[in-house]
């Protein structure tokens, strides 16, 4: 007997008129997932179930921090629709324990990233904060120091997809966005090259955030070229492998944080004619990619990856007259 199961796979013209006049409406009353800053949302599509979003950058550039931004938003939405007992969050990390990840998400305007790290913080505060933080309606995927030693399957796009479908069987909880941190470390089984298994890593997330039906936005290395430019803003073609994720990304951002490699208190010129004094918090945006839409916009960002701040810059305070 055939399996049926490749039957969902068929859209017949009257299920594929059905199924768009729904995907219409719920266009014009969901209003997907923002970025979070004005300036970006105002260009921006806002990110809807089944797309993939790429977040590229250098080694320190933020892409993990801008995936626990997103996350830590993403949350709060949920919480403010007090939805969090249905809805939720999934970051799925191959870089950091579950430990060191849920402090992104624990730092705030009482301490940072860094003061958890080196111990600094008084141990009452941080159970008062878990008691209230329980609540955040974010799920890591991942490796647990706690957990060391342990029998886990390997992180593989199969295992990650079981993982969040028991998250529905098990908790009842729908994802409405999936992080993915980073591209590049995603095993692929069977495949025998390194370069067949990042180029289809891009195309296994995707089918992920497909099946899911949430939005997925995925952290990627640029390679080391980005560094000999005098502006250090990824293209697609810095991305190990691109043409794949050219080709399946929905969306693609590149970031550049200039302290990073360039003296403070010096000028830097972006493409789009405006320029910026090289601070401790300066971070510049640019997407590069946007489906159905214009792109290659850029903006100028204060970030502050200790604290997980990220918020437009005023040019009038970076942009002077020569």
């Amino acid at each position: 007997m055939k399996d049926k199961g490749a039957r969902r796979l068929i859209h017949t013209p009257s299920e594929m008129m059905s199924g768009f006049m729904e995907f219409a409406e719920r266009a014009q009353t969901d209003p997907g997932i923002p970025f979070g800053v004005k300036a970006v949302d105002e260009k921006m599509i806002p990110m809807r179930p089944g797309q993939l979003i790429c977040i590229m950058g250098r080694p320190g550039d933020g892409k993990t921090s801008i995936l626990a931004y997103l996350a830590k938003a993403e949350a709060a939405r949920i919480l403010k629709r007090g939805t969090e007992q249905e809805e939720a969050v999934i970051y799925v990390t191959w870089e950091q324990s579950a430990e060191e990840l849920t402090a992104f998400f624990l730092a705030g305007d009482r301490y940072s990233v860094s003061d958890v790290a080196w111990g600094r913080v008084d141990l009452d505060d941080i159970r008062r904060q878990l008691t209230t933080s329980a609540k955040t309606p974010i799920w890591i995927i991942g490796h647990g120091i706690n957990r060391a030693g342990e029998k886990v399957p390997r992180m593989t796009p199969d295992v990650i997809l079981e993982a969040i479908e028991s998250l529905r069987d098990d908790f009842g909880v729908r994802p409405t966005l999936l992080l993915f941190d980073y591209l590049q470390l995603i095993p692929i089984p069977n495949a025998s090259e390194r370069v067949q298994q990042v180029t289809e890593a891009p195309i296994r997330i995707k089918e992920v955030a497909l099946r899911v039906g949430a939005p997925a936005v995925a952290g990627v290395q640029a390679s080391r070229d980005v560094d000999n430019r005098a502006e250090k803003l990824a293209e697609i073609r810095d991305a190990q492998w691109a043409s794949s994720i050219e080709q399946t990304a929905d969306k693609v951002f590149s970031l550049w944080r200039p302290a990073r490699t360039e003296p403070l208190k010096k000028y830097i010129e972006s493409e789009n004619g405006h320029r910026y004094e090289v601070t401790e918090t300066l971070m510049l945006i640019r997407m590069l990619k946007q489906r159905m839409d214009r792109a290659r916009f850029t903006w100028a960002m204060y970030f502050n990856p200790a604290y997980l701040k990220l918020a437009e810059l005023e040019l009038r305070d970076v942009n002077h007259d020569f």
